[in-house]
């Protein structure tokens, strides 16, 4: 006689998406800190072993928690002005990213940067794009979209990428004003990232955009992306692309606030 047991559904809470975000956190900055030494103070080793490994495991549990709890589907795809009318506005998100990727990359000596360095970096920061589009704009979006608006999933999972970095500027000794601005950035960051998963629809796409903008800051400051915050100092062009940047993402929350308000109305 065989007893069939029945999977139990995991629920769509603020707190199933606070322990994934953890989790990554944890798996990527302090297992990938720890496995460090290993590298023998080899730079380019250094980022294989502490991004490649920790970060390829993260992407396979990550895929395996949402195909269990039935979220693939969800986390991977949302609503998109090709599907809904209205918003076409939001495709100047992902342009915008775009162009200041264009803009980073045109500034980056290419002369010292070894072919073999570039295509790890590539590899690396491609596979960080993954993870982390994964685990805040799929499974922490989803957990969230469960019992509340837009507006809530696009500030929550903002906020929180942005706080997730922390980790490795404590790691890395930054001072705290230096952190707290960074951090102000990458959460600006992810709101970025969300509008370009609501402009599309996919979650692909901001997945390549966080990767190659990952790429292009690896390469244009010689290994680290996140070692010091952004600023607006340089060239007309990059402080330009910037401001655009930030002017979208304040449209973004204003946008997703009215679309909350309309539809508690309606």
């Amino acid at each position: 006689m065989t007893t069939r047991t029945e999977s139990r559904p995991i629920p769509r809470s603020i707190w199933v998406g606070v322990v994934a975000a953890v989790f990554y956190v944890v798996i990527a900055a302090v297992v990938g800190t720890l496995l460090d030494p290993l590298a023998g103070g080899d730079e380019t080793l250094d980022f294989v072993i502490g991004t490649w490994l920790p970060v390829g495991v993260l992407i396979v549990v990550g895929l395996l928690f949402a195909r269990r709890a039935g979220w693939l589907r969800e986390a991977w795809t949302a609503p998109s002005p090709f599907t809904e009318r209205r918003r076409w506005w939001l495709l100047a998100i992902p342009v915008a990213l775009a162009l200041q990727i264009l803009v980073i990359l045109a500034s980056v000596p290419w002369s010292e940067r070894a072919l073999p360095m570039v295509l790890i970096f590539l590899i690396g920061s491609l596979l960080i794009g993954v993870g982390e589009e994964l685990y805040f704009r799929g499974l922490f979006r989803v957990a969230v979209r469960g019992h509340h608006g837009e507006l809530a999933a696009l500030l929550i999972t903002s906020v929180a990428f942005g706080l997730a970095h922390t980790v490795g500027y404590l790691f890395n000794g930054v001072p705290a004003p230096a952190t707290a601005l960074a951090v102000v950035f990458l959460a600006m960051d992810g709101a970025l990232f969300y509008g370009a998963l609501r402009a599309t629809g996919t979650l692909w796409v901001p997945i390549v955009l966080h990767g190659l903008g990952d790429f292009a800051r690896f390469l244009q400051q010689g290994g680290d992306a996140h070692e010091e915050p952004q600023s607006f100092g340089g060239d007309a062009l990059p402080a330009t692309t910037e401001y655009v940047l930030i002017a979208l993402s304040i449209a973004l929350v204003v946008s997703l606030a009215r679309s909350d308000r309309a539809a508690r109305r309606g």
